[in-house]
């Protein structure tokens, strides 16, 4: 079975839990209007080849600012399928008269690996009209020596985040990206990356952000797991906005339980932005159990 078969075969089954879908409706303070003129942007491949680390932009529409977005790194053969992670999923703000984008960086799991691969960003994109309150939060931690796990958290106190990101700083290709994704009320956007099973000499760590706003009309998360939950080597799982609403920002996780050598390939806003695909692989084989993964759409009207 090829990647391209197993990854509908996962598809399938993971279909089968959209109805354990979890979503956190916010109440309290009253919302800000709904968000318009609301897009997803894909960018051109990187560069297909086999060098360690490949970087796409997703640049948004002159005048639109960046809600939050989402990234696919990808082997072109399937004997490296599991080769390749993503390091970085970051949304850009600029106010230099630039456009806004979402960068994503993939790297190589392994120097054995040869085949060519590429990585692709998806931003998603509105119109400043109807983000109140916007602005991003960096949390930029400072590497040390050799930690085995390393969390951020971007932190939007009494706004939401409506999209985030997170990227690995100096990972060599020992470290992977685990998490990138808000809290389950929405106030905070988390981080994380754990060396492989190897360990990793550099030093490492990890920044999180947030693209906070204040609360928009029908703000909501949507968590979903994935079917799979014990040691298959890959998993997927889809979170979808109810009706009526539409992505506004993209996130993904790996369980908490879960070892080195485990991470995220895939973060994918549907093109229609009503649903989130995760996918996450074994670079190396992994005897334990390392859980569900979990696909989040953080949703408004």
């Amino acid at each position: 079975m090829n990647r391209t078969q197993r990854w509908f075969a996962l598809a399938g089954a993971a279909a089968m839990v959209l109805a354990a879908q979890v979503g956190a409706q916010l109440a309290g303070a009253a919302p800000a209007a709904a968000v318009t003129g609301i897009e997803k942007v894909t960018s051109p491949l990187s560069a297909i080849d086999s060098q360690p680390t490949h970087t796409a932009r997703a640049e948004c529409p002159a005048g639109k600012w960046v809600t939050g977005g989402g990234g696919w790194a990808f082997s072109v053969g399937a004997a490296d399928s599991a080769k390749v992670t993503l390091v970085q999923l970051r949304p850009e703000h600029r106010t230099d008269g630039t456009r806004d984008s979402f960068v994503v960086t993939g790297s190589e799991t392994t120097a054995s690996m040869t085949g060519d691969w590429w990585v692709q960003a998806y931003a998603i994109c509105a119109s400043p009209s109807g983000l109140s309150g916007y602005s991003l939060v960096t949390t930029l931690n400072s590497a040390t020596s050799s930690p085995v796990e390393v969390e951020a958290q971007a932190d939007c106190g009494s706004r939401r985040a409506i999209g985030g990101g997170a990227r690995i700083v100096n990972p060599g290709r020992d470290v992977a990206l685990q998490v990138a994704r808000a809290s389950g009320s929405g106030n905070i956007f988390r981080a994380a990356a754990h060396e492989d099973a190897d360990g990793y000499a550099g030093n490492w760590t990890v920044n999180a952000y947030a693209v906070c706003v204040n609360q928009p009309a029908g703000y909501q998360v949507v968590t979903t797991p994935s079917a799979q939950s014990d040691s298959e080597s890959e998993k997927i799982a889809f979170a979808q906005c109810p009706a009526g609403k539409r992505v506004h920002g993209a996130g993904a996780a790996i369980s908490d339980t879960a070892p080195g050598g485990v991470s995220l390939q895939v973060v994918y806003p549907s093109n229609a932005l009503d649903e989130v695909e995760a996918f996450a692989v074994e670079n190396t084989p992994v005897s334990q159990d390392w859980d569900f993964i979990v696909a989040q759409a953080i949703c408004a009207t």
